[in-house]
């Protein structure tokens, strides 16, 4: 290059062979440029994941500062270039088996779940550092996430009642704002007055990156609540903490007020985000469409809303029926054989009557319909 010799580093031989032979084809074909070869200054895990924070504008902003201090901690003094996928997998093994010895010595550990997301985050900032130039290869892609159960646990009509009989009426009335909304915990506890129109009942909540805002429908009951609160008149947040100018504090209100109830109710399993599974289960089991669940919910993939479809009464059923080719010659022959109509689908063949969906054998934990704000 411009008479002098340019040197190349391989970490062995294989290497060394696989680099010439792709600098000779780039000669031959005159696509090489040795200004892309040339050192570039080393960025430092800590100084890529400030940037990414200066960008970051999006709803779970608080858990990316989270996940940046975590990870600026443990390996921020390192260039991009010198983080390892072993690195990365003996620290995935280090945090499981704190987790796994959590109970012998009684302190609070990082379960697989929420490793995942810190690891999550990570894979996200390298990408980013790979898109940009500042290295070729993500370490994250040779690491692999823990296995995660998917937990859908909502609270049934006795746990309800218990919970109301149990709380104080204004930490109810939270509750109840919660099952009737199907907001998440952020989006509950951050609500403004501004978000809410009470004449055209709705309350809207706006999505980030420019995305169109999501509208939620106003019910009665949830008009009565919000028509009994006095909170605009001292703070644009219609949950405000002991400063008017700043929201409830989630955390703090879920610890002494909202598990404490349900210890007392003798509820199991249950959090904060199971009344949001509530929300969807209830309006699932009441006939909802999936599609209008998704819309209700937020949910950006329909996925994630599909955890809700073996709740419905006859889904699988009606589905297959409503695919069948057989379907009309089959119902055909019945009406012959019996002298009367079967309606649309297999639902009378053999000449039992169709069970009503009333009587449709639920699993245990599910129960439907209307949510009672009374007291």
């Amino acid at each position: 290059m411009n008479g002098r010799e340019k040197w190349f580093r391989a970490t062995n031989k294989s290497q060394a062979k696989a680099l010439y032979g792709r600098l000779k084809a780039e000669a031959r074909e005159e696509t090489y440029f040795p200004e892309k070869y040339k050192k570039t200054k080393q960025v430092t895990l800590r100084a890529w994941i400030a940037r990414h924070l200066e960008g970051c504008s999006n709803r779970s902003v608080a858990n990316s500062r989270r996940h940046g201090r975590f990870w600026s901690l443990l390996l921020g003094n390192r260039t991009l270039r010198d983080i390892t996928t072993e690195d990365l997998r003996r620290i995935q093994a280090q945090l499981k088996a704190r987790y796994d010895l959590k109970k012998a010595n009684g302190t609070r550990r990082k379960a697989p779940p929420t490793i995942n997301r810190y690891f999550s985050y990570l894979r996200h900032v390298l990408t980013l550092a790979v898109n940009d130039g500042k290295i070729d290869r993500n370490p994250m892609s040779g690491v692999k996430f823990f296995p995660e159960a998917i937990k859908t646990r909502f609270l049934t009509d006795d746990e309800i009642a218990r919970l109301r009989d149990l709380m104080e009426p204004r930490v109810w009335e939270m509750v109840a704002f919660a099952i009737e909304t199907g907001l998440r915990r952020s989006e509950q506890f951050n609500l403004r007055w501004s978000q809410i129109d009470m004449e055209n009942r709705v309350l809207s909540l706006p999505m980030p990156k420019g995305s169109k805002s999501r509208y939620v429908p106003l019910t009665d009951g949830v008009c009565a609540l919000l028509s009994g609160w006095d909170s605009f008149t001292k703070s644009p947040f219609v949950f405000p903490g002991k400063d008017p100018l700043k929201p409830l504090d989630a955390r703090s209100f879920v610890r002494w007020h909202f598990d404490p109830a349900l210890r007392r109710a003798g509820i199991v399993g249950a959090s904060w985000h199971s009344l949001r599974h509530t929300a969807a289960t209830r309006r699932v089991l009441s006939g909802a469409s999936l599609y209008g669940v998704q819309q209700l919910l937020g949910h950006r993939d329909i996925k994630t809303t599909a955890r809700y479809s073996h709740l419905t009464p006859g889904f699988m059923q009606e589905t297959v029926a409503k695919g069948s080719l057989f379907a009309s010659r089959l119902e055909s022959q019945v009406e012959a054989r019996t002298g009367s109509k079967t309606g649309s689908g297999l639902g009378n063949l053999g000449g039992a009557a169709s069970q009503p969906v009333d009587f449709v054998v639920r699993p245990v934990g599910i129960e439907p319909t209307t949510l009672s704000l009374e007291g």
